[in-house]
């Protein structure tokens, strides 16, 4: 009786790809709210570059920040619907990113720089959160998983730059990434996978 617990608890942090298969629909639901969330960090990151750091501050930027925000809550959601392998990587890390990054939204909408922060702590957990995401759609296509994934390190290992004066860095890790999700979103829906059940890898 007790080996379905231990085989349950294997496949959650080692999830083995003779048993694995993903729900396609949440993956491309996801990834569209991921890339809707890129589109408006675009902008964000933009006026940021033409406007300066002190923009971070002004209202247009907050809210674009807690519209950012709350798009993560349902793209976690959705990704945790896929059946991820490392699974709980998007679990623990993804909840953790959302969590520090709200409560930097409060300090910030109070004027406060440690919201800065808190937010750029929270942006550094989301390489790590995107691991299972990224070894789940390279099953699908490994280029634009690639394209998605890194496009995530670069864009937010270019966040701290904008201190000093490099925030295209930034700028162009959302747009690689934005790409990788574009090429992810037409190949689900070009195989028709968006209607189906679970894929199961070859």
């Amino acid at each position: 009786m007790r080996y379905p617990v231990k085989i349950n608890l294997i496949q959650y942090f080692l999830i083995s790809p003779p048993y694995y298969h993903m729900e396609v629909k949440h993956l491309f639901r996801g990834n569209l709210i991921s890339l809707i969330a890129s589109l408006v960090i675009l902008l964000e990151l933009t006026l940021l570059e033409f406007e300066g750091l002190n923009f971070i501050f002004a209202l247009p930027s907050v809210l674009a920040l807690w519209v950012i925000w709350a798009m993560a809550i349902p793209s976690v959601l959705t990704y945790h619907m896929v059946k991820l392998e490392r699974q709980w990587m998007l679990d623990l890390f993804g909840a953790l990113a959302v969590m520090i990054a709200g409560i930097g939204l409060v300090y910030l909408t109070l004027g406060k720089f440690l919201g800065v922060e808190l937010i750029l702590l929270g942006y550094t957990l989301e390489p790590v959160a995107g691991i299972p995401i990224y070894l789940t759609a390279k099953r699908v296509r490994p280029t634009y998983s690639s394209l998605f994934f890194w496009g995530a390190v670069v864009f937010t290992a270019g966040l701290p730059l904008y201190l000093v004066n490099l925030g295209p860095v930034a700028i162009v890790g959302d747009v690689v990434k934005m790409v990788g999700l574009v090429g992810l979103l037409l190949t689900l829906n070009t195989r028709s996978y968006v209607g189906g059940n679970a894929y199961r890898p070859r």
